[in-house]
């Protein structure tokens, strides 16, 4: 598995070494919480992830606390990591940056189990942004890294319907592309559009009217 903290430090010399020891602990601490875990059912590491990720955030002058944040974004979702236990090792910033990146889930009545609540999720970064506009960013880092090719995989999801994947993508297209484009990350709109339209053949009405 490729090493992106090694990365990171060699795009930003400009961090300071306190900055840097608090992102190699956010990375090891992620490397350990992902552990064992496959991405979408395949054969690589999840951790390559939320470490593409950090590298991207990095790569885009990011400052410390949003880097660990990109490196952590997935560990209180996927490893029932508590938001207390963030804050108690990386401060109150870095907890704040991936409570924003976790999922809102509802119950559902009707199937009678928890299910991701996508309109609520993007009230939530909504929400969060107008207090940290860095959570765009880290949104960005997070669905970037999972469109690149560092998977060498197809978009669709091991065993997934390709039905489900378009009405995910959908999703993706209604509120993310339009979402940065309003915030002036125009190029990243044209390529996750370009990415997502690549599966889904069209373009549904924005989330954001």
């Amino acid at each position: 598995m490729k090493y992106y903290l090694k990365e990171i430090f060699q795009l930003r010399k400009d961090l300071l070494k306190r900055e840097k020891q608090v992102i190699e602990r956010a990375y090891k601490f992620a490397e350990k919480a992902h552990r064992g875990q496959k991405f979408d059912g395949q054969n690589y590491p999840y951790f390559i992830h939320p470490a593409y990720s950090g590298y991207l955030l990095s790569k885009w002058n990011q400052d410390f606390e949003v880097i660990s944040a990109g490196l952590l974004h997935d560990v209180v979702e996927d490893c029932k990591i508590s938001l207390v236990k963030i804050k108690n090792l990386f401060g109150e910033r870095v907890a704040f940056l991936v409570d924003g990146m976790s999922w809102e889930i509802k119950w559902n009545y009707k199937n009678k189990r928890y299910e991701k609540d996508w309109d609520g999720f993007f009230r939530k970064i909504c929400k969060y942004a107008i207090k940290d506009s860095s959570i765009i960013l880290l949104h960005c880092a997070d669905e970037r890294s999972k469109l690149e090719d560092i998977f060498k995989r197809k978009f669709k999801k091991k065993d997934e319907k390709i039905e489900k994947t378009k009405q995910r993508f959908m999703r993706y297209l209604s509120f993310y592309v339009p979402l940065y484009k309003a915030v002036g990350l125009i190029n990243h709109s044209k390529r996750l559009q370009k990415k997502l339209f690549s599966v889904t053949k069209e373009i549904p009405k924005s989330r954001l009217l």
